[in-house]
């Protein structure tokens, strides 16, 4: 197997949905926080791959069961004190589920980018159906170390914006999709220097094995799809992920 990058899974979930983790053939990447205190599970598993990396954030699912968000701020800050995660995430907007009032959801949002900068930490950002609104908090509140894009779903706009901002755009699995051929078209729009490529495992299962559960094995699919709709060399598109996203961890 080719040593493929994956910017974007999910131990914890993959567990939870009973994916042997033992068995998992990770090279390199990054394992993503979704909750205060997650981390204390997802210690154990990330302790079997040597060589990726993590994150700690709060996404706006938090508030379904906790509307606290000054608690939810400072649990979050506890837990990266006390774990040094690579970024902060993931965090952001969701306005496809009802997780809270939307003014929640970006009150939430912004004191974790707040606390980015605090923290010198680059973020992890989630974004669904609330392109303006997420644009418009990290112009708001410039986050100093930058940070991605994650499963990149907006405009051309949103797209140029981020960019602008510094950030780094991934992909995931859907963009293999038939019907997403707006993906395929924005992902040309990315310079090579800023493209992430992630499985959001073990959601976003790309072709042609969407009906199953997806694994960090998987964004083998993703890197050979891109690659020719890029029309890129497999290998060096592969170094290429590595390069950008080595370059995001040393900011």
């Amino acid at each position: 197997m080719k040593n493929y990058t994956d910017t974007h899974f999910h131990l914890l979930s993959m567990k939870e949905k009973d994916i042997d983790i033992t068995n998992l053939n990770i090279k390199y990447g990054m394992d993503i926080g979704t909750d205060i205190h997650d981390i204390e599970k997802r210690k154990e598993l990330i302790s079997l791959f040597p060589n990726i990396k993590y994150s700690i954030g709060a996404g706006p699912w938090s508030l379904s069961y906790n509307e606290n968000i000054d608690y939810l701020t400072t649990e979050i800050k506890k837990d990266i004190l006390s774990n040094t995660p690579s970024f902060i995430g993931e965090i952001g907007l969701d306005y496809f589920h009802k997780y809270s009032t939307r003014e929640n959801q970006i009150d939430l949002f912004i004191k974790q980018l707040i606390l980015a900068n605090e923290l010198n930490l680059p973020v992890v950002i989630h974004n669904r159906d609330a392109n303006i609104d997420t644009i418009e908090a990290l112009e708001k509140i410039k986050v100093k170390k930058g940070g991605i894009i994650h499963c990149f779903s907006a405009d051309e706009d949103f797209l140029s914006r981020a960019l602008d901002l510094g950030f780094y755009i991934s992909f995931a699995g859907n963009i293999t999709y038939k019907k997403n051929t707006n993906l395929q078209e924005i992902i040309k729009k990315v310079p090579l220097d800023r493209l992430l490529l992630e499985t959001d495992s073990p959601y976003l299962t790309p072709v042609p094995e969407r009906s199953k559960l997806n694994t960090p094995e998987k964004i083998a699919y993703t890197y050979d799809f891109v690659s020719k709709i890029l029309n890129i060399n497999l290998d060096t598109l592969i170094e290429t992920v590595l390069k950008n996203f080595k370059t995001l961890l040393e900011r």
